[in-house]
């Protein structure tokens, strides 16, 4: 119900003339004198609240951080006079009002003047016609953004979740960060910093209607797209690297071979399968199978989710010697790259923070920035080498609490950059915490199983299939399984997203979600990578002898992996724990620097966040016998 319209307000509101400011363009760029004036030092605020409402938050901020100077803006005066009476009443000298709407902050404030500002409740307008006219519209985001410095921060709840989404969305069309966001404030951890309202104290709270936040600061320290236009393009809250780090260093390391020769250098920055000459392994029985397709089979497009005959072969690939008793959906993508695309637009909503470990291959957090996510990581290895189960379980239940729904990527077996395997009994506790989520929040667990054939024997390396049955039906296991490096035709670009359902409706909806997703992204997938895949797993004979040479480059891979390993301890550099697969990985405090070092000795790998990634898979077992020394060398120098 609306505030009636307090009669005699002009007589009501002199006895609040010591707290009012009437003329706060006046005031523009001497807000330190005015909280001089009241005992506070220029460092004190102003932390200003527009739309102060009846005033119960801003009496409560006022209240906490007594240390603090406050600014409440409310233009409808005669709901603005309850929040003086609280002004009054509580004895608070560290807040100033001023009872007017306001349209541009920057005409009472100058830049780097305000230290934060709170939009609580603000009106939705909710005609589509009028998002010009909502607090959150990305102008007057950007407006705020220019009375504050460089630590300047908004924060923003609403009930509403329309308002919110249209809030989220305009918040990366202004470049900027989401520090924090949930769709369940009075459940998640940020609830503590954020007095409530009348309205919440009414509305709100375990039993009542779910309130949204978000906290929005500049990116990078202060960077942000405000201001003059720099760029034709919209980076919508990302950061788009001038060059792509991994290219990049192949690229050098190319040019590094073109000069010296390739006995001299050491490549081992490449994602694909290398023979001990330096060739791309492709294995024959599939170039056979390739070359065997006719026009119609090649050119044609193929469904969205994939052929018929693709979709049946592809879960025997992935699923091997398993039969679930769940309901199997299959949507093709180009690449294993498309099949995280996919789960992340699903299965998450914008702002969501995504889980996964701190070893990971860095595009998850590309993939999360570029639909306006985020990546959030917890620590994979506990002190004994180990995954970190306790971690894992922490920022589980810590990313439930803020959010309502959650997405897990976890790349094993034979993780990038690392090549460690979850156990069996791992994954039997992983699953047993996912089961601990509650049934109202909703958690997809995704598996990237990329490297899944190169990690091991085909039973070996899929015995968490029988866990992921034992899942409760809140939560929804997905396979991202890349066919490109199974069936060794990288270019081809060929992977699906896979899930493990407990009923046909959720199957049915994962399907047509996802479809709808690939039709928006990038149409069809490429048709004749599916058609070889039928074709093999439809001819005994040429599966047989796929599965026969991949066996012996992946007893290849793994002899060079063993040999690094090896070399490793024999000089005394760390490794993480090596499993199978394309990569090991060496922690070190900085990475870029180890790499560059590197360079300087021919050889070339790739820094990430805590260590930097040898490609096993891309260099011989002789180089792979090399490299240990040198990086133990670099590290020593370092």
């Amino acid at each position: 119900m609306r505030q009636r319209k307090v009669k005699n307000l002009t007589e009501k509101y002199k006895r609040y003339e010591y707290c009012l400011e009437y003329r706060p363009e006046e005031r523009r760029g001497q807000w330190s004198q005015v909280m001089e004036k009241r005992g506070f030092s220029g460092d004190a605020g102003p932390y200003v609240e527009i739309g102060c409402g009846k005033g119960a938050f801003i009496a409560a901020m006022a209240a906490k951080h007594s240390d603090r100077f406050f600014v409440a803006v409310e233009g409808n005066r005669s709901v603005l006079l309850r929040a003086l009476e609280k002004i009054e009443s509580n004895g608070l000298r560290n807040v100033v009002v001023i009872p007017s709407f306001v349209d541009d902050l920057r005409t009472w404030f100058a830049p780097g003047e305000v230290k934060a500002i709170y939009l609580n409740f603000s009106d939705p307008w909710q005609k589509p016609s009028y998002y010009r006219h909502r607090l959150t519209y990305r102008k007057k985001l950007l407006q705020y953004f220019d009375t504050m410095g460089p630590d300047g921060q908004v924060t923003f709840k609403t009930d509403n979740k329309d308002l919110f989404e249209f809030s989220v969305q305009e918040a990366q069309a202004a470049d900027l960060e989401i520090k924090g966001i949930t769709r369940d404030l009075h459940s998640s951890e940020y609830a503590e910093d954020s007095p409530e309202t009348e309205y919440e104290r009414k509305f709100g709270g375990p039993d009542g209607v779910n309130i949204n936040w978000m906290c929005l600061v500049k990116k990078d320290g202060g960077e942000t797209g405000m201001g003059e236009i720099k760029s034709m393009a919209a980076y919508n809250g990302r950061t788009i690297p001038k060059e792509d780090k991994i290219f990049g260093i192949s690229g050098r390391a190319k040019a590094a071979i073109d000069k010296y020769g390739k006995d001299e250098v050491i490549n081992a920055t490449i994602g694909t399968l290398l023979d001990d000459d330096g060739d791309l392994v492709v294995l024959d029985s599939v170039d056979q199978a390739m070359k065997s397709l006719t026009p119609a089979q090649y050119a044609s497009y193929a469904p969205i989710a994939g052929i018929p005959a693709f979709k049946e072969a592809i879960t025997k690939a992935a699923l091997g010697n398993f039969r679930t008793n769940r309901y199997v959906g299959v949507v093709a993508s180009p690449g294993g790259t498309g099949s995280l695309r996919n789960a992340v637009a699903n299965y998450t909503c914008p702002g969501d923070k995504i889980l996964t470990h701190d070893w990971h291959w860095t595009t998850y957090d590309t993939i999360a920035a570029e639909q306006g996510r985020s990546v959030e990581t917890f620590q994979m290895f506990n002190d004994e080498g180990g995954f970190d189960l306790e971690d894992f379980e922490y920022k589980v239940k810590k990313l439930l609490r803020i959010q309502d729904r959650l997405l897990i990527i976890l790349n094993t077996p034979a993780n990038n950059p690392t090549g460690y395997s979850l156990s069996q009994e791992e994954w039997h506790k992983v699953v047993e915490i996912l089961n601990e989520s509650g049934e109202d929040k909703l958690v997809a667990v995704c598996a990237d199983v990329a490297y899944i054939d190169f990690a091991g024997e085909t039973d070996e390396t899929r015995v968490f299939l029988p866990e992921l049955e034992k899942l409760n039906s809140n939560v929804l296991p997905l396979l991202a399984y890349s066919a490109s490096k199974t069936f060794t035709f990288y270019g081809c670009r060929c992977a699906v997203l896979m899930c493990l359902a407990d009923s046909q409706e959720v199957r049915d909806e994962f399907e047509r979600v996802v479809s709808f997703s690939s039709r928006n992204s990038w149409s069809n997938s490429p048709r004749g990578p599916q058609e070889v895949i039928a074709k093999i797993y439809s001819d005994p004979a040429l599966l047989a002898k796929v599965d026969e040479e991949r066996k012996n480059f992946r007893d290849m891979l793994l002899s060079r992996g063993r040999a690094f390993e090896a070399e490793a301890a024999k000089v005394g550099l760390e490794i993480v724990p090596f499993r199978g697969g394309f990569f090991t990985s060496v922690p070190c405090d900085d990475p870029d620097a180890v790499s560059r070092a590197l360079e300087e000795k021919k050889i070339f790998v790739v820094p990430f966040a805590k260590g930097v990634r040898v490609s096993v898979a891309s260099i011989s077992e002789e180089k792979c016998r090399k490299v240990p020394a040198a990086i133990k060398e670099v590290l020593d120098t370092l």
